[in-house]
């Protein structure tokens, strides 16, 4: 089955009447049927050629260093403007 998209005041499927704009789940051989006899009434929905996948969630930085010390503490970050 491939959804599809009334692009003509409407159409008559095995699915029943439909309306400008309605979307429609049919099977790619009625689509093309119906697309024969009346031109562009049905413009079925495109798959995209690659699925995007999921991004990981950043790691999230700790304020505290490994050995204890608070970031803000490091001797080389003492001289710069934190605001």
């Amino acid at each position: 089955m491939t959804k599809a998209t009334v692009t003509v005041a409407n159409v008559f499927t095995s699915a029943g009447k439909f309306l400008k704009g309605d979307v429609v789940d049919l099977p790619a051989d009625e689509i093309k049927a119906i697309n024969e006899i009346r031109a562009g009434a049905l413009e079925a929905e495109k798959k995209p050629m690659f699925a995007k996948k999921a991004k990981a969630p950043a790691s999230k930085k700790r304020a505290i260093k490994e050995n204890g010390a608070m970031r803000a503490d490091i001797s080389s970050n003492i001289n710069t403007d934190k605001a």
